[in-house]
């Protein structure tokens, strides 16, 4: 299926960016075999809060988000630790959520702080809560990325589980008013995660995308194949889905770009993994709500895959208990694998060295 126009082929949601990443992945192998040093992560995922404001029944953070318990990174921790990325060598600090990140009081700070330190800043939240500091502060992000996953309330509501759909496209269209306003160079993208609540709206939330001004509207399917996912599975009619998804294409101008990000999943939109190892997790460290690191970031909270306490990342970063880790990894127990693609890179372009690289 196509993703995206020949002219968006340059875009975040490619994994072939992966490749930019080769010295890194070169280090990495050598790592992996007892030599040399495993280079600082590209990026850092900075889980604040593990509080949020929507009940989303899809949630890949359910597991450890318990209603009526507030878990919070004191703000000066965080400050800390992104100075230290900084200096480490770090060149992208996400901050998203094992809940909502704006829902942090200070939050605001570290994303001034990350910019004023030479950091890529990217922000991930459903947009119901936008206090004027933080709006203010997302200005200096690289992008914004906002989960609303349908286009009537209704919907959103069967879906996330709190009626906010006015606030959340308010909010949204706040952002984008402030990005005229101060002339940022923030990309604003409105996100939706194909469920069997929302595969009828996929075409109406583009619309809704570009009618509100984001830049980008970004498409993929739900992960709903985790083992903590209790939920059926839902098979969908793909020749509708494809209809909606050429639609969408139609709809992209010079200043809306459609992403219906598909590569990392099978034709059915199920789970597939086209790697044998588990190679390429050290190049984004998750560091969540609870002080700690884990070692990949589509296992959050697992006890099995925590580094260590994100005040001591230099102790164990890279360490023979880092490396027996990743080598302990099945990918079969895996569900979605973010850095997928990243993995059959490694496997591929590294490993086998199949693009004969010494060959221009």
């Amino acid at each position: 299926m196509v993703e995206w126009t020949n002219q968006s082929r340059y875009n975040s949601f490619n994994s072939y960016k992966g490749l930019a990443y080769y010295e890194f992945y070169k280090s990495l192998v050598l790592w992996m075999d007892g030599k040399g040093e495993l280079p600082p992560p590209v990026e850092v995922n900075l889980d604040p809060i593990a509080v949020c404001n929507l009940r989303c029944y899809f949630c890949n953070s359910q597991r450890y988000l318990k209603v009526g318990e507030t878990r919070e990174l004191p703000i000066g921790y965080i400050l800390e630790l992104v100075g230290f990325l900084a200096q480490w060598g770090v060149k992208g600090l996400c901050i998203s959520g094992g809940g909502d990140p704006s829902l942090h009081p200070r939050i605001h700070e570290a994303v001034l702080l990350a910019q004023r330190r030479g950091l890529q800043i990217s922000f991930v939240t459903n947009c119901v809560h936008l206090p004027l500091d933080l709006l203010n502060a997302l200005m200096a992000c690289r992008w914004v990325g906002v989960s609303v996953n349908a286009a009537t309330r209704e919907t959103y509501h069967t879906i996330m589980g709190r009626d906010y759909f006015d606030k959340a496209v308010n909010n949204l269209k706040s952002l984008v008013e402030m990005k005229h306003e101060t002339g940022s160079r923030v990309d604003i993208g409105c996100n939706m995660l194909i469920l069997p609540e929302n595969v009828g709206e996929i075409y109406q939330t583009c619309r809704l995308a570009k009618k509100i001004g984001a830049q980008d509207f970004h498409l993929r399917p739900a992960d709903l194949e985790r083992k903590d996912y209790q939920g059926k599975l839902s098979s969908f009619d793909m020749a509708d889905i494809e209809k909606q998804f050429a639609l969408c294409h139609e709809e992209t101008t010079e200043d809306f770009r459609v992403f219906t990000t598909t590569h990392k999943f099978a034709p059915d939109l199920r789970v597939m993994h086209q790697f044998k190892q588990c190679l390429a997790s050290p190049l984004i460290l998750p560091i969540l709500s609870d002080g700690n690191a884990y070692l990949c970031v589509d296992h959050k909270m697992e006890q099995r895959f925590r580094l260590g306490s994100g005040q001591d990342i230099l102790k164990w970063w890279g360490s023979d208990k880092h490396r027996q880790l990743i080598k302990g990894v099945n990918v079969e127990e895996c569900s979605r694998c973010t850095l997928g693609e990243y993995n059959r890179q490694i496997e591929d372009a590294v490993i086998l060295d199949g693009m004969c690289l010494a060959f221009p």
